[in-house]
């Protein structure tokens, strides 16, 4: 079984509603999210909860069942949680959390440590990948939170600004001129780049890997795009090109509407927020 709580507290809140955009609106969540939430908890238990029509909704015998069942067990659960420990906000809960692995490296640890002092019982289950993939399993449910780079606006998603990124073309001090690129070409940021370049390089190496560009600019082998808070945790001493085009990446907090309603869910949003606002100020008084 892997019922999710918001699920089920979203359908028992749905069942004296009309229709799902009347339970959405007092819910405080997009009726697609509220949709979704149904049809997973539907998947979950095996069988379907409402009748759907153009007059509204209704439940079904095995609906009316899991309704009684389901109200008991939230219940049971609320007197937990008031028996429980006030310190103890994970109380067993797991929060997925989602992020590009070199993301994660410059910002969970601090997250995580913020976290660590008000809840010792955290847990997460990390999911890393690309920003686009995990964007899209948030939607998808399968992720609560990501921390995401240049996310697709959706109306489905809540999606706050964290921070800005200088993807530019960096070199170390010997390198001067810009014979061979190391980049990634499967990036949007890098085609922005090079589009804008008045002369471009004559060889373009392409790799997937932003550690080994970084590997590569370290040694002097030509210069590399990279975003440059990744490259002050790599390679601090590299250089940025003077006069080379710059693309701004966004670095956004992403989840579901229904993400946030108990104290866990909102100590993570809350500490991830501050923490990357003060990894922001870190940044601003290295390039002073």
């Amino acid at each position: 079984m892997k019922y999710k709580i918001t699920d089920i507290t979203n359908f028992i809140n749905t069942v004296p509603c009309k229709t799902i955009m009347e339970a959405a609106l007092k819910l405080g969540i997009s009726q697609p999210a509220l949709s979704e939430s149904l049809k997973r908890l539907e998947i979950d238990i095996g069988f379907k909860l409402f009748y759907r029509s153009r007059t509204g909704i209704k439940l079904t015998p095995n609906g009316s069942l899991y309704l009684e069942k389901a109200k008991i067990a939230i219940n049971t659960l609320e007197e937990l949680h008031t028996q429980g420990e006030s310190s103890s906000l994970f109380k067993q809960s797991k929060i997925k959390l989602g992020c590009h692995p070199l993301v994660a490296q410059y910002t969970l640890p601090l997250v995580f440590k913020n976290i660590k002092k008000v809840a010792p019982d955290f847990n997460y289950e990390l999911i890393h990948g690309p920003s686009r993939d995990i964007q899209f399993e948030i939607q998808r449910g399968n992720i609560d939170i990501g921390i995401v780079i240049n996310p697709s606006k959706v109306p489905d998603l809540i999606i706050t600004k964290l921070a800005k990124d200088r993807v530019g073309i960096w070199h170390d001090t010997e390198t001067k001129k810009l014979t061979t690129m190391y980049c990634d070409l499967n990036l949007f940021q890098t085609h922005s780049i090079l589009k804008k370049l008045k002369e471009p390089p004559k060889k373009i190496i392409s790799s997937q890997s932003l550690e080994l560009i970084i590997q590569f600019t370290k040694n002097g082998l030509g210069m590399g795009i990279i975003p440059e808070r990744v490259m002050k945790l790599y390679a601090p001493k590299l250089q940025l090109l003077e006069g080379a085009p710059i693309y701004q990446d966004e670095i956004s907090l992403v989840y579901r509407p229904e993400f946030g309603k108990n104290e866990a869910e909102k100590l993570t949003i809350d500490t991830i927020k501050n923490s990357l606002s003060e990894i922001k100020k870190r940044l601003t008084t290295k390039r002073l």
